[in-house]
């Protein structure tokens, strides 16, 4: 089904399905004892639920709902002030978080005054302690510290099981560490024998084991999310994490489009129209391009909606929303299936983000064209330090960003020097930048590098005739990124008979 189809199917089940559908969130595999009175408990398990699925929006109105009817249940409050901590995207809005425990009491003390048992007091405690003082990294590990000691006291607490699972995998600052990220799969693992249905448990799990080494170990859990939780979108997304690793763009593509179908629905019963933009999209598009799929359809009508944003002007300068996501939906695009982004108006003021992914894909379109590749990488370095300023304001918590836009600017030296006829130093240079991206931890999902170097370095090589540097480049690079088509495409003609 095209995405048109898939608009009208959204639509009417929007006006179709019972709101009781919208709830299909795991709420019944969920086992968090609690204090909350009976108008409170539903909708507080739910919450729970949903932020296991990082559904944080919803999750927030659940407790909230939650604290309307049990104004004084320490755990509605806990849950709502865990919502603005987004430990695996590098995002905490502590302030808010220390807002809504205000709600409960203006002080700890006051707060842990309000406990109705020692183990709400010690969900309380370890939530203190994730928005107490000290920089981000101490109080992660500080969080972590509290979550393992009531994970100890009591092994059988499937949620204590699952929240720390969770801070462990929070614990890797600055990228993937594969022991933390496995240290995190065996507190998970014993959890998962007599839980296989938790949707904390299968989430985290798949987040721990989505590379391309350890994706195989995610399969189970991956089998179960989307079933277990229906209605939310990120649950249907996430399996896509594995599906990724393991090269496998057809079950990507249909978990892409569950999971936007999922979105759509909530979109439409919010009173806006469906998206052709966001995460998901992002996500869809490239698994299509990998599969040779058209995946034009996408790209044209978010380009339709980030217009739309651009022209209601710049919130911020980062400018994330529908005007970034179609810079990196028609870079990932052009990359693969040559369907190169074309010029866009109104991006002079703000939008960073957009910009700067538009300069890389003109660097990259425009290779063999000495000045236009000097002229976008120029581009690039401008922008780029202008998002490093902006970040400290907008999103000081960012750790991603740094590592790549380095590799990106190295990678561009390489294709300016090539594109002005430099072919050995060019080709040093290449080399050097994609074993530098080879020591930058593994980032799950589409690669960062829109093009990796390695790729680009066995494209090279084998147009100068050199298969066998190029068949180990391209080898090198389907390493990081399983199945990726045109590093699939270069290997096998390196590799042909009769070369």
């Amino acid at each position: 089904m095209n995405k048109l189809g898939l608009i009208v199917a959204c639509v009417v089940g929007a006006l179709a399905a019972p709101t009781v559908a919208q709830d299909r969130v795991g709420v019944e595999y969920v086992a968090m004892a609690h204090s909350g009175n009976a108008n409170a408990s539903a909708p507080f398990l739910r919450g729970v639920a949903l932020l296991h699925s990082f559904e944080y929006d919803r999750a927030e109105a659940a407790f909230r709902e939650a604290q309307a009817a049990d104004p004084d249940f320490v755990m509605a409050y806990w849950g709502e002030a865990m919502t603005h901590n987004h430990s695996l995207w590098d995002n905490q809005d502590r302030d808010e978080a220390l807002a809504v425990l205000v709600k409960l009491g203006a002080t700890p003390a006051e707060r842990k005054a309000k406990a109705r048992s020692a183990r709400e007091a010690q969900w309380l405690d370890a939530v203190e302690t994730l928005y107490g003082g000290g920089s981000k990294e101490e109080r992660d590990f500080a969080y972590l510290a509290k979550m393992q000691a009531m994970l100890a006291q009591d092994p059988t607490d499937i949620e204590a099981r699952a929240f720390t699972g969770l801070a462990i995998l929070a614990s890797s600052h600055g990228g993937r560490q594969i022991p933390v990220f496995m240290r995190a799969a065996g507190v998970l693992e014993e959890g998962f024998m007599d839980h296989p249905q938790h949707p904390g448990v299968l989430h985290y799990l798949i987040h721990s084991y989505d590379d391309a080494d350890h994706a195989p170990l995610g399969a189970r859990a991956a089998a179960r999310y989307a079933v277990v939780a229906p209605d939310a979108g990120h649950a249907q997304h996430m399996v896509s994490h594995i599906f990724h690793a393991l090269g496998d763009w057809e079950s990507s593509e249909r978990a892409n489009i569950n999971a936007d179908a999922v979105v759509d629905r909530q979109r439409v019963a919010a009173g806006r129209s469906p998206t052709f933009c966001g995460h998901y999209n992002e996500w869809l598009t490239y698994a299509l391009v990998q599969q040779g799929k058209d995946a034009s359809e996408i790209v044209d009508g978010c380009r339709a909606q980030a217009e739309a944003q651009v022209a209601q002007g710049p919130k911020d300068k980062l400018g994330w929303g529908a005007a970034s996501s179609y810079a990196g939906i028609a870079l990932s695009s052009g990359v693969t299936a040559g369907n190169w982004p074309q010029p866009f108006e109104g991006l002079d003021d703000g939008f960073l983000l957009a910009r700067y992914d538009l300069a890389y894909a003109r660097l990259l379109q425009s290779f063999g064209d000495a000045a236009a590749t000097a002229t976008a990488l120029d581009d690039m370095k401008s922008l780029g330090a202008q998002i490093e300023e902006a970040l400290k304001q907008e999103d000081p918590l960012n750790t991603w960003f740094r590592p790549w836009y380095e590799r990106q600017l190295a990678q561009g030296e390489a294709v300016v020097a090539l594109s002005a006829g430099r072919g050995e130093a060019g080709l040093a240079l290449l080399r050097s930048a994609a074993e530098a991206e080879s020591a930058v931890p593994a980032v799950y999902g589409p690669p960062p590098m829109a093009k990796p170097s390695w790729e680009l370095l066995g494209e090279q090589l084998l147009e100068a005739g050199r298969k066998d540097e190029a068949a180990d480049a391209f080898r090198r690079a389907l390493a990081f990124s399983p199945g990726r088509r045109l590093s699939l495409q270069g290997l096998a003609a390196a590799t042909a008979s009769g070369n």
